[in-house]
């Protein structure tokens, strides 16, 4: 009995840490997932000049509770090159 007293809640506080930390990898699953469909919809709609940079941050936080002392933390930065194809195709035909 004394060892189930001492051994559970430090089992117990441990599963419920891994499912905490295992949600907050799947948040930034998520948000990475979102972001890159962002990234494919501004090169759908770009129409700008031949070619440049898409440049976003996301920042994914895990707050504070339980056993953590301090937010956890993710920036993820997304970066993508947005390329006019339409353009690359008018000025191929310009050469020949």
């Amino acid at each position: 009995m004394v060892e189930a007293a001492i051994s559970l809640p430090l089992i117990l506080i441990t599963a419920m840490l891994l499912i905490r930390m295992f949600v907050f990898y799947l948040d930034i699953l998520t948000t990475g997932i979102r972001e890159h469909r962002e990234a494919l919809n501004a090169q759908d709609s770009y129409s700008g000049v031949t070619m440049c940079t898409y440049k976003d941050t996301e920042e994914v936080i895990l707050l504070k509770g339980g056993v953590l002392r301090r937010n956890v933390s993710k920036r993820l930065d997304i970066k993508a090159y947005l390329i006019n194809e339409d353009f690359l195709v008018r000025s191929g035909e310009a050469l020949d």
